[in-house]
């Protein structure tokens, strides 16, 4: 009997053990790596605002008009996109976007993302209602596209764009990453990136979400939400999640997948909310689940991710957010940081940035380095908008 009783311990225990999450982690490529560069300021980019344009918006968009390096913003308030010459920083137009009517692309929303390939060829997704439109310099309607269906009762993928993993365009096709509708138990093959044929219309899978969002349930939805970015030179999808120390490749050419570990040197371990991924059935959806939000802003996560071709290295973000008992206390304040990795995946360098002068999630790339929104400097004066410059130069 007393045989009996150890033996049904031993298996409790083992079942027990099997339900707990054990994190991966590596010095290499996090804390232990030879520091080459640091990102280090190198100029302003200044806009200057008129008097009806407040700077909120979720989409930032750079790219070159003939010679003319532009940068242009998703203006959710006025309804509007705003176009500057990045160099001057002057206004060179502006795009209104009817919500009604033969051109209506409907309310845009916070939420919404923008990608300006010319004046003519202009793309707008509206999150709130799902299609992507394809514009002209006068906000004309030229085509639409579905790219998913909220009807659909299943739980499909929402396409989900931002400033730091905009939608990028190569070969003909828009690349989107994709946010959850709802939680699932398992999200083996849970797509995570899609594509769109401009020509045909068609929309592709082509990243799902990773192993370890099925092996634990990990809290807010942010934390689900994937970043990409992609290397035009040799046609590489490269994506990041929140809380996955992994960055995941694919090759558009060869189809050839892989992964490489690059951790920040200021996050030991991301731990999950609870080591069951099906804990979300256990509780009621109505009700908020303080304990979650505050688990959600005391772990640090990755956000963002960017190839940055002028230079041949990659950015990737990471949110350092403050311990539990300062979350607690009322205190969700946090920093971010920035890995450096060159073209092979090595890490190069970190730095760490204050979220009381920059906005992190206001940074983009242009051919001039990466892009810091002072928030500190708007602040002050909300008739233009700067931005503080920084590159990756040699220690």
């Amino acid at each position: 009997m007393r045989n009996s009783v150890f033996i049904i311990l031993i298996v409790l225990f083992s079942c027990s053990q099997q339900q707990q999450f054990n994190p991966f982690f590596q010095q290499e490529n996090s804390t232990l790596f030879e520091r080459k560069v640091d990102l280090k300021p190198v100029g302003n980019a200044i806009f200057k605002l008129d008097k009806k344009t407040r700077f909120i918006t979720n989409s930032i968009s750079a790219t070159y008009k003939t010679e003319e390096e532009i940068v242009s913003f998703l203006n959710s308030d006025n309804q509007t996109i705003e176009i500057f010459n990045y160099k001057s920083g002057e206004k060179i137009s502006e795009i209104k976007l009817d919500q009604e009517g033969p051109n209506g692309v409907g309310n845009i929303g916070y939420s919404s993302a923008h990608y300006f390939h010319n004046e003519d060829s202009i793309f707008v997704y509206n999150r709130q209602t799902s299609p992507i439109f394809l514009l002209d310099r006068n906000g004309k309607v030229l085509n639409k596209f579905k790219i998913t269906d909220y009807s659909d009762p299943s739980n499909i993928p929402v396409p989900n764009s931002m400033t730091l993993s905009p939608i990028h365009f190569l070969e003909g096709q828009l690349f989107l990453t994709c946010a959850l509708k709802n939680y699932e138990e398992d999200f083996s093959g849970y797509p995570s990136l899609l594509s769109l044929n401009i020509k045909d219309g068609k929309v592709k899978y082509l990243a799902t979400l990773p192993s370890i969002y099925s092996a634990a349930f990990w809290g807010a939805y942010f934390k689900y939400d994937p970043s990409m970015t992609i290397d035009h030179i040799n046609h590489q999808l490269v994506l990041s999640y929140p809380v996955d120390h992994f960055i995941y490749t694919k090759n558009l050419k060869s189809g050839v997948e892989d992964k490489h570990f690059i951790g920040s040197e200021f996050i030991a371990e991301i731990l999950p909310y609870e080591s069951d991924p099906a804990f979300f059935l256990s509780r009621n959806p109505k009700e908020r689940d303080e304990k979650e939000n505050i688990h959600s802003f005391s772990t640090s996560e990755y956000r963002g991710i960017i190839f940055d071709k002028n230079r041949n290295v990659y950015y990737r973000l990471a949110l350092i957010r403050p311990s539990k008992e300062k979350v607690l206390q009322g205190d969700k304040e946090f920093s971010f940081s920035i890995i450096i990795m060159d073209e092979n995946f090595k890490k190069i360098g970190e730095n760490l940035f204050s979220t009381k002068i920059y906005d992190p999630s206001t940074i983009f790339l242009t051919s001039e380095g990466l892009n810091f929104f002072r928030k500190d400097i708007y602040e002050q004066d909300e008739d233009i908008i700067q931005f503080e410059i920084f590159a990756p130069l040699s220690r």
